[in-house]
């Protein structure tokens, strides 16, 4: 795992201007619902309709579900864009940006992975409109 993690940075720091020669963070595989509860949620129904299947936190810790298959190109564009996020706190973008627009950042460079990938585009156009729209004043 630590070499597809090593290919993703690498990749990042190709797409992006961000400095990327950094530590690899710390994975955690755990049940969904912890997933959600580190982002917050605690209830199930909350959790499901949410769709919240990875979180990156500021300790450095990527969690993915315990169904993650590091072989699937699918899952692995889940890993990118818990990843962007890692690099993007790492090289503290979250101080001076919106959430919304990190959130973007992150989704489109997961779409640019996929499509790298000869993976079907996933990006609805609707919620990142929607999490821009939440960084204007």
């Amino acid at each position: 795992m630590q070499d597809i993690m090593i290919g993703v940075l690498a990749w990042i720091g190709l797409n992006t201007s961000y400095n990327v020669e950094l530590n690899l963070p710390n994975l955690s595989f755990t049940e969904p619902s912890n997933v959600c509860a580190n982002y917050g949620i605690n209830n199930k129904g909350r959790c499901q309709a949410s769709g919240v299947i990875a979180f990156y936190n500021q300790k450095k810790t990527i969690y993915l579900p315990l169904n993650f298959n590091e072989n699937s190109k699918e899952d692995r564009s889940k890993l990118v864009h818990e990843m962007v996020h890692y690099v993007q706190w790492a090289n503290n973008k979250n101080k001076t940006e919106c959430m919304g627009n990190l959130e973007v950042e992150a989704y489109e460079l997961q779409e640019k992975w996929r499509l790298s990938q000869k993976l079907t585009a996933s990006l609805d156009p609707f919620k990142t409109i929607m999490l821009a729209a939440s960084c204007e004043d």
